[in-house]
């Protein structure tokens, strides 16, 4: 019943969202460009000190899950595509009983932050620089991210 109930008002939601303002994107996600975290450590031994580089925090990757991102059920992106200077990912999403959620990652940081997406969203986009990496990994700089 609670499950029906919540289904309901999302739905509701939307579409009052739609009606009332049609010209506005009202089940919309992305993620930040940058998070606030503060880290903490203990230095290892007596000859040690602590000390933070201040680098910020900027998006580095994003996952798409059907499902809680603890379940791990992380989704392949139905299409890639490159121009010279970006490269693009979408995911599309059916509908789903286990919802959709959008984690997204940030450099220098092992925090990561996750949200449900709304239930009417339908797809995601990541797009990159094609060009440009960083990181260790050698991960793409993101430009955007954006589901709706």
């Amino acid at each position: 019943m609670k499950r029906i109930t919540l289904n309901l008002i999302a739905f509701l939601i939307a579409f009052a969202c739609a009606i009332a303002a049609p010209h506005l994107a009202c089940a919309q996600a992305t993620c930040p460009h940058t998070l606030a975290v503060e880290q903490k450590t203990s230095a290892p031994g007596p000859d040690w000190t602590v000390s933070y580089s201040g680098y910020s925090t900027a998006i580095a990757g994003v996952t798409v899950f059907e499902g809680p991102p603890a379940e791990q059920a992380s989704l392949v992106p139905d299409l890639e595509q490159t121009t010279d200077d970006a490269a693009f990912q979408t995911w599309r999403l059916a509908k789903s009983d286990r919802g959709y959620w959008l984690q997204c990652e940030y450099a220098n940081t092992t925090a990561q932050i996750s949200q449900r997406l709304p239930v009417n969203v339908s797809r995601c986009d990541v797009t990159y620089e094609r060009n440009i990496r960083f990181g260790g990994e050698g991960r793409r700089v993101i430009r955007s991210v954006n589901c709706k």
